[in-house]
């Protein structure tokens, strides 16, 4: 078992709690590409690429703080693959239905795939 300091703590709970966050934007974008009067999806949008800055800041004190923990600095580590999904944005972020492909089919279900790997393992850690 592992002893956090309460700052390592509220990184964890500070880095869980934007996840879901993230988490909940893409939701939101998602069904804003049907639901018409969810008007925020592009403002929302660059709020997670503004995000993703953020995540990758506290990845390299995470994985710091896990080296060792394999599996969960592998989880981690493996964020770089959404920011290859995000990468495919650009250009074309004014461009409403090659935009919407990527997001649905690439970006969201990348990030959502990670966050689920990442999240319950770092809740877990914070609750024992």
């Amino acid at each position: 078992m592992t002893t956090f300091t309460e700052e390592q703590i509220t990184l964890i709970q500070e880095y869980t709690q934007l996840l879901s966050s993230i988490q909940e934007g893409f939701e939101y974008i998602t069904a804003s590409y049907s639901d018409y009067s969810k008007t925020e999806g592009d403002v929302i949008l660059n709020d997670i690429l503004q995000a993703f800055i953020q995540v990758i800041q506290a990845n390299e004190s995470l994985e710091v703080l896990f080296k060792d923990d394999a599996e969960l600095e592998s989880a981690i580590s493996s964020f770089y693959e959404v920011t290859v999904a995000a990468e495919d944005l650009e250009g074309i972020f004014h461009q409403s239905q090659a935009k919407q492909e990527v997001v649905q089919q690439k970006l969201a279900p990348t990030y959502l795939a990670w966050y689920e790997r990442v999240q319950p393992v770092l809740l877990e850690k914070i609750q024992q």
